[in-house]
């Protein structure tokens, strides 16, 4: 999965969680977690960053 994730870095992806579903850049991939550069999202300003856990994420899609 991380390898087809690392294939989506720089790209505008929506990622939903339990709580919440994000929309942004994907700016970075690890083993444990994403990084997203967001887009207007409640709670998070313009052009912020969000690491979200990937054992939280419920599904990822490209936008």
């Amino acid at each position: 999965m991380i390898e087809e994730l690392q294939s989506l870095v720089n790209k505008e992806i929506q990622i939903a969680s339990a709580l919440e579903t994000i929309s942004g850049t994907l700016v970075s991939v690890d083993g444990t977690a994403v990084t997203l550069r967001t887009s207007e999202v409640f709670g998070y300003e313009n052009g912020s960053y969000a690491i979200i856990q990937l054992r939280f994420i419920s599904y990822i899609r490209m936008l």
